[in-house]
């Protein structure tokens, strides 16, 4: 399968990280929003610690490097609509400190 892109949603379970910050419920999120979307060519999977804990929870989009930062459930459908389908980064979300391109 090849996917248009993918979420990585931080779900790391250390105190202070973004698990311990609802990391885990948004990777759910993520995952139940894009099967009822239908939107097959969406992956969305855990990663481990991004090392922005002090942000967290983190969500990157891949391939476009772009990194979400204090990402909460009421995000989700914001982030699909904007940047998943409309390609237009969620600009209140974006964690300036860290791109990878």
């Amino acid at each position: 399968m090849n996917y248009r892109k993918h979420i990585l949603v931080c779900t790391t379970q250390k105190e202070h990280h973004c698990g311990s910050k609802g990391g885990e419920e948004l990777f759910q999120e993520f995952e139940k929003e894009v099967i009822e979307k239908n939107m097959s060519d969406v992956l969305v999977s855990r990663t481990g610690c991004t090392h922005q804990h002090h942000c967290g929870p983190t969500v990157i989009i891949y391939p476009d490097g772009i990194w979400y930062k204090k990402v909460s459930i009421d995000d989700v459908n914001e982030i699909l609509q904007e940047h998943i389908i409309n390609d237009r980064i969620v600009e209140r979300l974006l964690n300036r400190d860290i791109s990878v391109k």
